[in-house]
């Protein structure tokens, strides 16, 4: 990966584990922006935080304490893969947004916000999303040109 990438991942990471949701938006793509709030993007984490909590019986909210995030993610994964059927998870299509192009994405960058050692000793999980993302290049920069919540 790439260090322009590398920094770019870990500064959304930090942001979000910050609960900067309008400097998370900030990071998206113009197309993204458009389409999400900053209330939506909120939303997008802290929906996932909870769903994880009910189905590990914690009651109440609660957020990544782990104060770095964790980037990876791939080269191989690009615009036209990405729209492809997903053929073991019944041919799901990604709804990947046309301005995310093979010549303008630059990585398929998984996001992880971690537990502190403490939250995984007392919720028995590891982190509290795993966000997958295209990286794209945009007049301003990089951006998030797509993301899910799961590389699927």
């Amino acid at each position: 990966m790439d260090e322009n990438i590398r920094v770019f991942g870990e500064t959304l990471g930090r942001r979000a584990l910050a609960k900067d949701w309008a400097g998370v938006r900030a990071m998206l793509a113009p197309w993204m922006q458009r389409s999400l709030s900053v209330e939506e993007v909120r939303c997008f984490f802290e929906n996932e935080y909870r769903s994880l909590l009910e189905e590990s019986g914690v009651k109440g909210m609660h957020y990544p304490e782990y104060p770095d995030p964790e980037v990876g993610g791939n080269t191989y994964m690009n615009a036209s893969r990405l729209r492809e059927p997903i053929e073991f998870q019944n041919k799901k299509i990604r709804p990947v947004a046309p301005e995310v192009t093979d010549e303008n994405m630059r990585f398929w960058m998984k996001l992880q916000l971690q537990c502190s050692d403490q939250q995984m000793a007392r919720f028995g999980f590891d982190y509290f999303c795993e966000v997958w993302m295209a990286v794209v290049e945009t007049p301003a920069g990089l951006g998030v040109g797509y993301w899910s919540q799961g590389a699927y």
